[in-house]
């Protein structure tokens, strides 16, 4: 097995136990960061200048971390303690986006889709 492979499993596997609603109390921190950093390092690999160049691939991990992050916070089903790491660690996210989209033009625009999204659903937690 490759290293692309390898991190490809190991995302999908934190991946699977961020979606998971059963998540066991306490664990919350380690299954939220573990699922933001390979996704986070999956994104970087396809970054502009990366030996696989592809910014659709780019957005899309990034993306995909960020809505996840959004649905959790959401989520009534989720615990509080969950919903709370969630808000807290949307930046990661969200800085990777900023810079992947101020890469392009009208990009600040995309970016600030998405903070207005976060600053919407944000106000009930806090």
């Amino acid at each position: 097995m490759n290293n692309q492979d390898l991190l490809y499993n190991a995302y999908y596997k934190a991946q699977d136990r961020f979606l998971d609603l059963h998540t066991q109390g306490g664990f919350e921190p380690d299954v939220i960061h573990d699922y933001i950093h390979w996704g986070m390092l999956l994104a970087s690999q396809y970054e502009s200048g990366a030996s696989s160049e592809n910014p659709l691939l780019c957005e899309l991990f990034l993306r995909q971390v960020y809505f996840h992050l959004i649905d959790a916070i959401e989520d009534p089903l989720r615990s509080r303690i969950f919903r709370r790491v969630c808000l807290d660690s949307i930046h990661t996210p969200l800085i990777c986006l900023k810079r992947y989209y101020y890469q392009y033009e009208n990009g600040d625009v995309q970016f600030l889709l998405l903070k207005q999204q976060l600053q919407r659903i944000q106000a009930p937690l806090d």
